[in-house]
């Protein structure tokens, strides 16, 4: 049963990494910053079909390092 609530906490920690991630990559990103370690990247969206050109700013190192606190957070609180 303890793993079950484990697995469901890291599923519940993902939205928060994501949100996390592209938060703190806006603001490096628009900067100019890379981050160093954390590895700042610009995705450029371009889907004309549907009208969407957008530019989003995204780190896998962050995203990893937020859905982890996340995560420790969730597990921390319990039921």
């Amino acid at each position: 049963m303890q793993e079950i609530a484990t697995m469901i906490a890291l599923l519940k920690a993902i939205p928060f990494g994501i949100f996390l991630s592209l938060l703190v990559a806006l603001f490096m990103g628009s900067g100019g910053a890379t981050g160093g370690m954390l590895a700042v990247h610009r995705l450029d969206v371009n889907l004309a079909q549907y009208g969407i050109d957008m530019k989003l700013y995204w780190s896998w190192y962050l995203f990893l390092g937020g859905t982890a606190l996340s995560w420790f957070l969730l597990l921390m609180m319990g039921d």
